[in-house]
């Protein structure tokens, strides 16, 4: 018979390993690779990011938290190809999810394919109606740059805001604020603008430069209302968020045009 202290030591080698696999599996854990792979990101080092994520992600699933990260990271930076590669890949290994679908739409989006991309949307939205308020927006994102079937953008945009609360709309209204825009509406425009800058939080680079676009669109309102001076008041504010954000030049240009010499830099 094995002594007592024998079996004691096994159950607590045993339950450590069993912690540990736990932790590993679990999102917290995924939350502090995350992290990691944000420092990366943070300090240059992009190649070391990648690299991380593609050793600790799950192959099988988009919807893992790391492979999700580097989807959109190469979603983002145009390389639509490493995204398509990452989705399909997952794919093949079982992953049959709207997510997989939805994000294949986001890749040919990017490339221009826009009915392609519409196609999948409508695919994903089949298996998942939860996601009804991010395709919608997808969808009616599309047809507002592309300045088509606008009434209907329209009416997937107020749907998707009948679904979400508080902070999660304000992308929403961010799209109603280009849809009226491009309608030539720009008191409405301006409304849908500064609501979502409203609801858009203090934080992050996403969210402080959500919070400038939604500024330097009440500010082409304003312009397209007559309104000058405000619009260059807004421009300015906008600019104040962006001007040391990484990867922000383009905007940062946009906005210094936008405003006039005899407007005073309004403090942060």
């Amino acid at each position: 018979m094995l002594p007592a202290w024998f079996i004691i030591v096994v159950f607590l080698v045993l339950t450590v390993f069993f912690l540990a696999w736990r932790l590993i599996r679990s999102r917290t854990w995924k939350q502090m690779q995350l992290r990691k792979a944000a420092k990366l990101a943070a300090g240059g080092k992009t190649e070391d990011m990648i690299e991380f994520l593609k050793r600790n992600m799950n192959k099988k699933s988009v919807s893992d938290p790391l492979s999700n990260a580097l989807i959109y990271f190469f979603i983002k930076a145009g390389k639509y190809d490493e995204a398509e590669q990452l989705i399909l890949q997952a794919i093949e290994k079982g992953d049959s999810s709207a997510m997989a679908l939805a994000q294949l739409g986001y890749v040919a989006g990017g490339r221009a394919n826009h009915k392609e991309a519409e196609e999948y949307y409508r695919q994903a939205l089949e298996l998942d109606e939860t996601l009804k308020p991010t395709m919608n927006m997808n969808i009616a994102g599309m047809l507002i740059e592309l300045g088509e079937r606008l009434d209907e953008a329209e009416e997937l945009l107020k749907e998707a805001l009948e679904l979400r609360d508080g902070s999660a709309r304000s992308g929403i209204h961010i799209n109603l604020a280009m849809l009226y825009l491009k309608k030539k509406q720009p008191v409405e425009a301006r409304v849908q603008a500064m609501t979502a800058y409203e609801l858009i939080p203090s934080g992050s680079i996403i969210l402080t430069s959500s919070r400038a676009n939604a500024l330097a669109l009440a500010s082409r309102a304003c312009t397209m209302q007559g309104v000058e001076d405000e619009a260059s008041k807004l421009a300015a504010k906008a600019l104040k968020l962006v001007e040391d954000l990484p990867g922000m030049d383009r905007l940062a240009q946009e906005l210094k045009t936008m405003i006039k010499d005899d407007i005073p830099s309004p403090e942060k």
